[in-house]
């Protein structure tokens, strides 16, 4: 039988973003589930670990850079996240691909979201249960302090460091299909 991965895609993000990630699962042998209350694994990144519901029936739940960076301002991770992308991308010639990322990031954009992201920030909410989970900070993430090990979860946390910058797995989804068949 072949196991269930949701993905939980952040503010500002969505199915466009997601399709490296999806297919890489997909040739890995798992099956995309919409419903995160019935997968056998939830994905969830950065703004989309606060959505994770309870109960959920979940073998894993593996949370990749998570919104959590106390007094930096969101605004002030955003711009520094526009600039290092603008130039990775400049350098490897893709400045069109890099416009039509952010061109999605405006499309899926809702304030309705991020409002109920911003209401599950508080640490006793549903994405700090006490089901094991994984939590994932990639090198360059501007959004995910590097001091989230410090944060006090209520269950078990494994925590791992990925190279990269904070949307990595969208772009370079291997090492996260890797790391979720590696703990199934």
């Amino acid at each position: 039988m072949k196991l269930s991965v949701c993905i939980i895609y952040g503010i500002n993000e969505g199915p466009f973003m997601g399709r490296p990630l999806v297919r890489a699962l997909e040739q890995a042998g798992f099956t995309i589930a919409a419903n995160p209350t019935q997968a056998d694994v939830i994905l969830a990144h950065s703004g989309g670990c606060f959505l994770i519901p309870q109960p959920n029936r979940a073998k894993l739940i593996v949370q990749v850079g998570i919104a959590y960076w106390p007094h930096k301002l969101w605004l002030a991770s955003t711009v520094r996240k526009v600039y290092r992308e603008g130039k990775l991308y400049f350098r490897q010639h893709r400045l069109r691909e890099w416009a039509h990322k952010w061109l999605y990031h405006v499309r899926y954009s809702s304030l309705s979201t991020a409002l109920r992201m911003l209401r599950s920030r508080p640490i006793n909410q549903p994405w700090n249960s006490t089901q094991p989970q994984v939590i994932v900070r990639n090198h360059h993430d501007v959004y995910c302090s590097p001091e989230i090990y410090k944060v006090a979860f209520r269950g078990p946390r494994t925590f791992l460091s990925l190279p990269g910058e904070h949307d990595d797995c969208w772009e370079h989804p291997e090492p996260y299909v890797r790391l979720i068949q590696s703990l199934l």
